[in-house]
């Protein structure tokens, strides 16, 4: 079943004002910014708990068989901090060129990122490759990167995003496909769980 948005599995929508301040601070797009304004959030727990999801899905199987796991979307101002997009932001290693949208159960987060050809895009990251590293220098070293500090953010992640690192999934060309199209649930055997179906032609 395709999810549809907006739903109330998010957080309380923020204010025109306060979104404007984050996205210049930290520089993502505007489509984000349209999520955060109107659903901020979105969590597959709250999805599972309701007593009714009936007019927040369209039935339906995906058509693609290859898919992400998606356990939480970040809200702006969360209560809980594990879920809040600017706690998460502060302590994401990779925040120079991603910013932290989501993540999956094993702790793979989701990212929209914020440099370069692919700036916008909707991605996940394979945490196993950072989870380790103390800092950005160690990180950089283990995926024999550390020439790029000397280039710009652009190329840094360009550098970042090739296929060859194996550091980033792209599920989405931007924020409302990734809505609109690509996030799933499903319910078998009393398991209940969400998904990511990549956008056709990303």
């Amino acid at each position: 079943m395709q999810v549809l948005f907006p739903n109330p599995f998010g957080s309380t929508p923020a204010s025109v004002q306060e979104i404007q301040a984050l996205q210049a601070h930290i520089g993502f797009s505007d489509a984000y910014a349209d999520f955060l304004r109107t659903q901020n959030g979105f969590s597959v727990m709250a999805m599972e708990e309701a007593q009714d999801v009936a007019p927040y899905v369209r039935p339906g199987e995906a058509q693609n068989d290859t898919h992400a796991n998606l356990r939480v979307l970040n809200s702006f101002a969360a209560q809980d901090p594990y879920y809040d997009l600017e706690s998460l932001q502060a302590e994401n290693l990779l925040a120079d060129w991603f910013l932290e949208i989501g993540s999956d159960p094993a702790g793979n987060p989701f990212v929209e990122v914020l440099h370069g050809q692919h700036q916008g895009k909707i991605a996940s990251l394979d945490h196993d490759l950072f989870a380790a590293a103390q800092d950005l220098p160690e990180f950089l070293a283990d995926m024999e990167l550390s020439h790029i500090t000397v280039l710009s953010l652009s190329e840094q992640a360009d550098a970042l995003c090739d296929a060859s690192q194996g550091l980033v999934w792209f599920h989405a060309k931007g924020m409302r496909s990734f809505v609109t199209q690509c996030i799933h649930c499903s319910q078998t055997d009393g398991d209940f769980w969400g998904f990511v179906v990549d956008e056709p032609g990303i």
